[in-house]
């Protein structure tokens, strides 16, 4: 295989999502760009027709259909794959990525239509076979390397890896393509733990790029106005003083971008919360790992974590109030049946993240727990994610609850939408966010209701139906409660069934009179000055409330009677979390 003129290069991903975009293309093409210009990038999701996605990738014609391969786009990666080779047969098809990297061997002798597999980082060796391609020379040595020779796989030896700061910049090219997509960064490869479910625990030693470059980069970032960067750094805090560093970096250089990282949450210290603490509100989000607080199953992953800093910094960091904390937990793992979940799951809940991410096992190629798959008696899928469906202490319909489980906390909890009526049912409950959970799937699965998708109006009714079957104090003031959420997030044009508001015309008169005196428009409205209350309630809400709602507060609600008027705001036609602000009235 020779090309005496320009090759023509398409690196293709098929993204999770639209809003996703693919790190390791860019990390290739500038890698390689120098020496081969002619390297384009295409992305897709796993969404997309596959008509639609191998009519564009014919249209460009390649010599080189280059494909990077993960659990969640391969099935569809491999039938694109082999339709282009049969409209291009003399395209040749290059897989990478994590999904082909441990069993390259096997992948190509069941696919004839793969002629390369490039395994682990792939920079060094994509350079090194484009190299090759050019010369038109045979491609022994190049290690990381899979290609066929007389009829059979040839299979190198894996490739060391290389430094960070050898790899360019991989948005050298600006950002022109990346339009309302989240923007993926590394400052450090490799993993410093030996967690076994997870491949990064097989990399090796973890590399960092040089501080100089970090800041030089990210201040790029900033500048350019970017919405968000996603770190993809696996534990970006495993060197301290190196985040710190990079933190007071960030939070000195100001700016609107959001920037997400995965933390370690027992290695976050005094001076990295007193640091953390000055960051603007919205400038960082965190996830950080739990996985589980039972000992045992941390101990047969190999996940060093002590969990009592955990709590404690994660607590400091939610009392700070201006960082987005994500939680994570795994269901599926060794030794953690479902009473152990049900502890793992409150004792995070205890801790009061912004979002609860109840993940579940996926015995990746190359990982330990998919090595050691028999000891724990672990089923799985065969297929793409290789998601477990039982092991010896979970069966497959525990781990269907839970599944349900985590549908119902996505929709109650992650949404923020019934914040203060979830927290006042879990009280109910004495903070056993488990059992309120698992008594709503019970509830759900007796009305059929997972079977279908639902309004936002119902999911109220539904809550409200389900809290009217707890043993509750108060049924009023839930009531209040859940109508108060509901307004917050929905000006309503209807309320759900049961939530209306409780007639009172006096109240409403009042309410009208003290919007007709431009006095106290001025005080808490003027941009409504001037307008009649008809033209102001199209714009705002009052409600009346038989609780005092405590705006700064939710520890006690007293029965007393309170008038609330909830200013919406519009940004771009979508409405935004209202004002409210109490009426004396």
């Amino acid at each position: 295989m020779v090309y005496n003129t320009l090759m023509r290069i398409i690196l293709a991903a098929l993204n999770a999502k639209f809003i996703h975009s693919s790190l390791a293309l860019r990390s290739l093409k500038a890698y390689c760009t120098a020496y081969h210009p002619g390297i384009s990038i295409r992305e897709f999701t796993i969404n997309d027709s596959r008509a639609h996605i191998v009519a564009s990738l014919v249209d460009c014609r390649p010599d080189l259909l280059c494909f990077s391969c993960y659990i969640w786009n391969i099935r569809q990666t491999l039938d694109i794959a082999e339709t282009v080779r049969k409209i291009l047969p003399e395209c040749k098809i290059v897989l990478g990525g994590p999904e082909v990297s441990y069993d390259s061997e096997a992948l190509m002798g069941e696919n004839p239509y793969i002629d390369f597999i490039i395994a682990g980082e792939g920079e060094q060796t994509f350079l090194e076979f484009l190299n090759r391609c050019k010369e038109g020379t045979e491609f022994d040595g190049i290690k990381g390397l899979s290609w066929r020779r007389d009829g059979r796989t040839v299979q190198n030896d894996p490739r060391q890896p290389i430094s960070l700061d050898s790899v360019p910049f991989a948005y050298q090219d600006g950002f022109q393509d990346l339009k309302n997509r989240i923007i993926y960064y590394e400052t450090s490869r490799g993993c410093p733990y030996q967690c076994q479910y997870c491949l990064s625990s097989t990399t090796g030693r973890v590399r960092f790029l040089s501080m100089d470059r970090v800041k030089e980069e990210l201040a790029y970032f900033v500048r350019s106005g970017i919405k968000q960067v996603k770190l993809v750094d696996r534990t970006f805090n495993c060197k301290p003083d190196r985040a710190k560093e990079i933190f007071t970096f960030l939070i000195n250089l100001g700016g609107n971008t959001n920037f997400h990282f995965e933390m370690a949450g027992d290695l976050i210290d005094e001076e990295m919360l007193m640091i953390l603490s000055r960051a603007p509100e919205g400038m960082f989000q965190f996830e950080i790992g739990v996985q589980s607080t039972n000992e045992m199953t941390l101990e047969s992953i190999r996940r060093k974590s002590n969990l009592t800093r955990l709590e404690s910094s994660v607590r400091r960091l939610i009392e700070m109030d201006n960082i987005h904390i994500h939680l994570d937990l795994i269901a599926g793992l060794p030794n953690e049946d479902l009473s152990s979940m049900a502890r793992s799951l409150n004792q995070v809940m205890k801790l009061s993240p912004h979002r609860l991410q109840l993940g579940f096992l996926k015995l990746l190629k190359g990982s330990g727990l998919r090595e050691a798959a028999r000891k724990y008696e672990y089923k799985y899928t065969s297929y793409p994610p290789y998601e477990v469906l039982s092991n010896h202490v979970m069966s497959f319909s525990e781990l269907i609850r839970l599944k349900q489980m985590e549908e119902l906390i996505e929709l109650y909890y992650n949404s923020h939408r019934f914040e203060r009526s979830i927290e006042y049912l879990a009280g109910q409950l004495g903070g056993d966010y488990y059992h309120l959970f698992n008594g709503m799937v019970d509830f759900w699965r007796s009305n059929d209701y997972f079977q279908y998708s639902h309004s936002i109006l119902t999911l109220y009714e539904y809550l409200l139906a389900y809290g009217s079957m707890l043993p509750l104090t108060d049924m009023q003031l839930f009531r209040e409660l859940l109508r108060f959420d509901y307004v917050l997030h929905e000006k309503p044009s209807r309320y759900p069934k049961g939530l209306e508001p409780l007639p009172d015309r006096e109240k409403i008169s009042q309410c009208h009179e003290f919007l007709r005196r431009e006095e106290n428009l001025e005080k808490i409205l003027p941009l409504w000055k001037g307008r009649t209350p008809g033209q102001i309630l199209r714009r705002i809400q009052l409600e009346i409330f038989q609780y005092r709602m405590n705006l700064h507060g939710r520890a006690a609600y007293q029965k007393e009677q309170t008038v609330l008027l909830f200013d919406y705001q519009t940004r771009h036609g979508v409405l935004r979390r209202p004002k409210i602000i109490p009426l004396n009235i």
